[in-house]
C-alpha cells in the first residue's frame, strides 16, 4: 500500500528528533538491554523507566493504529500546534481518520495488518529518503512484511521483513 506524507511536516518532526538529547523507546527497543540504565537489565521485558533515554537514537516512529502516522521520538514531546494533542503527528494522507474517515481504517489494515504496530525509523534513513524525494510529499510502500521509502529513481528498503510490534504511541 503506497501512502504519502507531507514532506515539510516530516522534516519538522525529524528536526525535533535530531535536536533532542533524549529519546523515547519503542516497545522493540525496550527489549534491548544495551539501552537500559545501569542496574535495570535483569528482566527480559523493559519499561520506559528502565531505559536510558540518552542511549536511544534519534528517529521517527511509524505507527499504525487509528490510521497511519509518523511522530518524533524526541523528548520532551513536540505538542500539536493547537496544543490539543501531546505529540504532533504527520498522518499519511490516505490513512488520516480526520481527513479520510471512510478509508483510513481499511488503508491501515492493508498496510499494517490487523494488529496495531510501531516501527522505529532511524533519523539518517529518513534524512536520506527526504534528500532523494522530490516535491512536497514523502512516499512509502507499507505492507505487513515490508517498509520502503519510494523516491524516484531509488527505492530505499528499510526491512526485508517487518514485524508488527505493539507500542504506546
Amino acid at each position: 500500500m503506497i501512502v504519502t506524507f507531507d514532506r515539510a511536516l516530516i522534516e519538522r518532526l525529524l528536526a525535533h528528533a535530531e535536536a533532542a538529547s533524549e529519546h523515547r523507546a519503542t516497545l522493540t527497543q525496550l527489549f534491548d538491554k544495551s539501552l537500559r540504565k545501569p542496574g535495570h537489565g535483569a528482566r527480559e521485558w523493559g519499561l520506559q523507566e528502565d531505559v536510558d533515554p540518552t542511549k536511544i537514537p534519534a528517529g521517527l516512529w511509524l505507527v499504525g493504529d487509528h490510521g497511519i502516522y509518523m511522530m518524533s521520538n524526541g523528548l520532551p514531546l513536540l505538542p500539536s500546534d493547537d496544543g490539543q494533542k501531546p505529540n504532533l503527528c504527520a498522518y499519511a494522507r490516505e490513512a488520516d481518520p480526520e481527513q479520510n474517515a471512510g478509508k483510513a481504517h481499511d488503508v491501515k489494515r492493508q498496510a499494517f495488518g490487523g494488529d496495531d504496530g510501531c516501527e522505529f525509523l532511524d533519523a539518517a534513513l529518513v534524512r536520506q529518503a527526504l534528500k532523494q524525494a522530490s516535491g512536497d510529499t514523502l512516499r512509502m510502500n507499507i505492507t505487513p512484511e515490508t517498509l520502503e521509502f519510494l523516491a524516484w529513481p531509488a527505492v530505499l528498503e528499510i526491512f526485508q521483513e517487518k514485524k508488527n510490534v505493539r507500542c504506546d504511541a
